[in-house]
């Protein structure tokens, strides 16, 4: 398949989005300009389309421009705030094809004043806008150009449009030609940038000048002129272009976002607004999506469900799972806690579900073990609810470890199963020896304890003020240090010494986890620690 581009050029991007947010701007058509501050002064860093008409230009200084239109409002420049908008946009056009991409050369404030442009991958999309008996590609596509070009003027943006083979040309026709919408026929891209500037190319205003000097200021008068010359008097960057627009040269576009391998859409002919229809679209797409996953023998882990508003805004929502899931009624049951959330606007007239992350997945097994499977698929499910109600950080299980210090043995993880294998260390067995304490200081605390030989349990010990005396113990359980560790800056152990633990239950019955570090024999000073509490 021959692949299509279409590039959406909005001369007044800057200001036709602050015009469809503020009545005050839009009042008399004055022409409008954004300055930013350049050692000192006022510098203008764009102007609108009327105020270049009356011979304003990007980078005098504001008191120039009041000189001439004493009526001209100013505003400050924002890039940060136009960059998200342009995002925002982008993102609202992935309703057309998943490939979009943002024009670097042509966004807010870089050299050429406040337009935008972005660049769409349709190839194998235009057919979504076919019309009933149409077959004609190019009725296709231009049923997609109006589309788009409709949508934006409800957004508020002034804009032009061009489809060719290559995304080069589709950029120069559209910038360059007066044009609203410009259909070029496969294979004739050539032919299309014959009347265009050399401008048209991208060149630098360097390369436009010194080839106007020498009467070449169409692209015709250079398509078939032998490149050996052109190089060595104008530079490679001339001719790559050209190559480019002519699809001799790949071009290099760095797409919004990367195509995800299950994708479901869904577009209404009316815009929709009432929750049971959104819940109504959201299952469906994930009904479509889970069919596919059926057959891939896979499941979901993250899915993310966008729904596009008439007036540009994508709010979306992602829920993630534990394991691979690919069932539709589970799958909408996370995301259905989230649609109070959800604002429709003035309508959603697209619903796009994607898979952004899967897992292999087997069969599932029937009526042998269900009652099993059945309960641990159920806790499955309630720690997915948690998690994407509350947040991932709030749910955790405790895993595993490479570390035979009580402290280090277990860390927070998510709840969704890593599948790493444990370390034979951590699969060892709690034998009645080598028992744990419910509760484990988040470090140990340090006691004075007294005992009838240095090898020997305390007889008693001194706790935050309080005095227990020992009836029964037993121990110890030796814990060598973990050598290996070492800190970063002088490369000394971390644990040096060695710690002897025993279990102990004072008269009244309760049950304390002590440890001793330190060897007497070594000629260590040991010192002793409380590190938990039995139950």
């Amino acid at each position: 398949m021959a692949r299509r581009f279409l590039y959406l050029f909005i001369p007044d991007f800057a200001f036709d989005w602050r015009r469809n947010g503020d009545s005050a701007l839009t009042s008399g058509d004055r022409p409008l300009i954004m300055t930013r501050r350049v050692a000192g002064s006022e510098i203008i860093a764009a102007a609108d389309s009327a105020a270049v008409q009356q011979g304003i230009q990007v980078g005098r200084s504001l008191a120039d421009a009041r000189a001439m239109l004493p009526d001209l409002k100013a505003l400050e420049a924002d890039m940060g705030a136009d960059r998200k908008r342009l995002e925002q946009l982008a993102a609202w056009c992935q309703h057309y094809t998943p490939m979009v991409a943002a024009d670097s050369s042509a966004t807010p404030f870089n050299g050429e004043g406040g337009s935008a442009g972005l660049y769409l991958d349709i190839t194998g999309c235009a057919h979504l806008f076919r019309r009933e008996g149409a077959e004609d590609t190019r009725t296709e596509e231009q049923a997609l150009g109006r589309d788009c070009l409709a949508a934006l003027s409800r957004f508020g943006f002034a804009a032009r449009l061009a489809v060719a083979d290559t995304p080069d040309a589709a950029r120069a026709i559209a910038r360059f030609s007066p044009s609203t919408l410009t259909l070029v026929p496969p294979g004739k891209t050539s032919m299309a940038l014959e009347p265009l500037p050399v401008a048209a190319l991208g060149l630098v205003p360097a390369t436009v000048e010194a080839l106007d000097r020498v009467g070449l200021r169409r692209i015709a008068q250079i398509i078939g002129k032998p490149r050996a010359p052109l190089v060595s008097r104008f530079g490679a960057a001339m001719v790559e272009a050209l190559d480019r627009a002519l699809g001799q040269r790949p071009a290099a576009l760095d797409m919004r976002l990367p195509e995800v391998p299950f994708r479901e859409r869904l577009a209404f002919a009316e815009p929709i607004a009432l929750r049971e229809d959104l819940e109504r679209a959201a299952r469906q797409c994930l009904a479509g999506l889970c069919r596919r996953l059926e057959r891939e023998q896979a499941g979901a882990r993250r899915v993310r469900v966008r729904f596009f508003r008439v007036d540009g805004a994508v709010p979306q929502i992602t829920v993630g799972t534990s394991r691979p899931c690919r069932d539709a009624d589970v799958l909408f049951r996370l995301l259905v806690q989230h649609f109070d959330k959800l604002d429709p606007g003035f309508g959603i007239d697209v619903a796009v579900a994607d898979i952004l992350e899967s897992d292999m997945a087997g069969g599932v097994q029937g009526a042998l073990g269900a009652t099993a499977g059945q309960d641990r698929d159920a806790v499955a499910d309630l720690g997915d609810r948690l998690a994407n109600r509350l947040g991932g950080e709030a749910i955790y299980r405790l895993q595993p470890t490479e570390s035979h210090r009580p402290e280090r043995a277990e860390r927070r993880g998510d709840i969704r199963p890593s599948g790493k294998p444990l370390h034979w260390s951590n699969l060892r067995p709690l034998t009645p020896e080598r028992a744990r304490p419910v509760r484990l200081m988040r470090r140990p605390e340090q006691v004075e304890a007294t005992a009838l030989l240095p090898d020997h349990p305390p007889a008693r010990f001194r706790w935050r003020g309080a005095e227990y005396r020992v009836a029964e113990a037993a121990g110890p359980e030796r814990l060598a240090p973990e050598w290996w560790r070492t800190d970063a800056e002088d490369g000394a152990a971390v644990d040096a010494m060695t710690r002897d633990y025993f279990r102990l239950e004072d008269q009244d019955g309760r049950r304390f986890w002590l440890y001793r570090e330190g060897l007497a024999e070594r000629g260590e000073k040991p010192q002793w620690y409380l590190h938990g509490l039995f139950s």
